[in-house]
This record gives C-alpha cells, sequence and structure tokens, in this order.
C-alpha cells in the first residue's frame, strides 16, 4: 500500500513537469511560427510570402500538438486557427489574399504566445483577460482589410469587363472590315479578269501578231486583306487596273 502511495505521489509530480515542459517546447515553436509569419507579411511576392508561410506551418504544427499534450486548451484552440488560416493562405493564388490570411495567422500566433505564458504561470487559478480594445481595433483592421480587398476586386471586375468589350468590338470591327474587304476583291477581280479578255479579244481583232496575250496574277488572299486596310486593299486592285491598261497602250503602239 505504501509502494501505491508513493508511485502515485511520483506519477502526479513527473506528468505536470511533462506537461509543462511540453508547454515550454510549444512556447518556442510559436516564436519560431510568429518569426516566419512576420517575415511573410514583409514580403514582395507571393512565392516568399508562401516559403515563410509553409515554415510558420510545418512549426505551428508542433504548437498543436505540444498544447493539446500539456493541456493548454487556449493556445491549442488559437493554434488549429493560425494552421487554418496559413493553410488557406498556401491554397490562395493571389498575393492580396493569400496576404490576408497570413496576417490573420500572425495575430492568432501572438495571442498562442499570450496563452502560453498564462499556463506557465505556477498559479492555476491564473485567469485570461483578454484585452477588449485590442480585439476591437484587430476586427477594424480585418474589416477594413477585407473592404479594400472588395474595392480591388471590384476594380479587377471593371477592368476586365472593359478588356473583353473593347476585344468584343475589335472583332467586330475586324468582322466588318474583311467583309467589305472580301467584296472589293470580288468585284475588282471579276472585272479584271472581264478587262483582261476584253484586251485579248482587241488585241486579236487588231491582229496584233507581234504581241503576247496580257495576263496578270492579281488575286489576293484572305491573309493579304486581314493584314492590311480597305483603303490599302482598293489602292492595290486600282494599281493593277493601271498597270493592265498601261499594257494595253505599250502593246498597241508596239502593234503593226
Amino acid at each position: 500500500m505504501k509502494k501505491i502511495t508513493l508511485l502515485l505521489l511520483l506519477f502526479s509530480l513527473v506528468v505536470p513537469a511533462m506537461a509543462a515542459d511540453q508547454c515550454g517546447t510549444a512556447y518556442q515553436d510559436a516564436t519560431y511560427a510568429l518569426e516566419h509569419t512576420e517575415k511573410a507579411l514583409q514580403s514582395n511576392n507571393i512565392e516568399h510570402l508562401k516559403q515563410y508561410s509553409r515554415r510558420a506551418l510545418e512549426a505551428m504544427q508542433k504548437v498543436y500538438k505540444d498544447t493539446e499534450n500539456c493541456g493548454c486548451s487556449e493556445a491549442n484552440d488559437s493554434s488549429y486557427d493560425v494552421l487554418e488560416h496559413l493553410e488557406k493562405s498556401l491554397e490562395k493564388e493571389k498575393f492580396e489574399v493569400s496576404r490576408y490570411y497570413v496576417k490573420s495567422a500572425f495575430s492568432s500566433t501572438k495571442a498562442i504566445l499570450i496563452s502560453l505564458d498564462l499556463c506557465n504561470e505556477p498559479d492555476p487559478a491564473y485567469d485570461l483577460v483578454v484585452d477588449e480594445n485590442n480585439l476591437i481595433t484587430q476586427e477594424q483592421e480585418l474589416l477594413a482589410q477585407q473592404q479594400a480587398l472588395l474595392k480591388k476586386q471590384k476594380a479587377l471586375e471593371a477592368q476586365l469587363k472593359a478588356q473583353k468589350e473593347l476585344q468584343a468590338k475589335i472583332s467586330r470591327e475586324k468582322e466588318i472590315k474583311l467583309a467589305e474587304q472580301k467584296k472589293i476583291k470580288f468585284e475588282a477581280e471579276t472585272n479584271l479578269l472581264e478587262l483582261e479578255n476584253v484586251i485579248n479579244r482587241f488585241i486579236r481583232i487588231m491582229d496584233c501578231r507581234n504581241s503576247e496575250p496580257v495576263s496578270g496574277d492579281y488575286s489576293r488572299t484572305l491573309e493579304e486583306l486581314e493584314m492590311e486596310s480597305i483603303n490599302a486593299t482598293k489602292a492595290y486592285y486600282t494599281q493593277k487596273a493601271r498597270e493592265m491598261a498601261d499594257k494595253l497602250i505599250m502593246t498597241l503602239a508596239e502593234c503593226n
């Protein structure tokens, strides 16, 4: 009976000591997590922000396990919240959104350190006193950040809408331009072919034996039409008609 009583006494002394040691380890890991989240907030790009967020997440996983074992429930609950914030931060691809969750994790990590200080107090009846003013300030900061993010999101949506409208307008104008060019192409090439036939018939009637038949490559591809303006298309066919007329004049001048 004396042996059993002695063992229970030793157990009652050893277990709290082990718990206190685990809470001390949790405090050290929470300090590392705080340093990494602070560095993440100081980052100016998403890669560095996520790099430090991962390190903070690894440290906070240890904090969560140790605070569960050492019985510091306040710190354990806060460490769970921090893990959620950091995981969301790593999931996001936008810098500002990811940074928002890191800042939330930073605030909760500071609360963990306060909780661990209280858990390590020798007086078990010591209650955690929450600074109500500080909580209100944090809530106002979070609200301001949310409003800023919403404002940026609306601005981005408006910019994307304007870009889509501009792109649709350009596409419509290109379609109208190409349709007009196709019409010019059909009528011009049809008339040039007819003019070519008329000139060749006239050469035969005049019996210009030394003259070669008039022929020309005046067809335009759709790719060429898309790369030029309507005026450039008109100028091309006008030049082809002039060349054909000049060739007729030269042929008739040389005709005996």
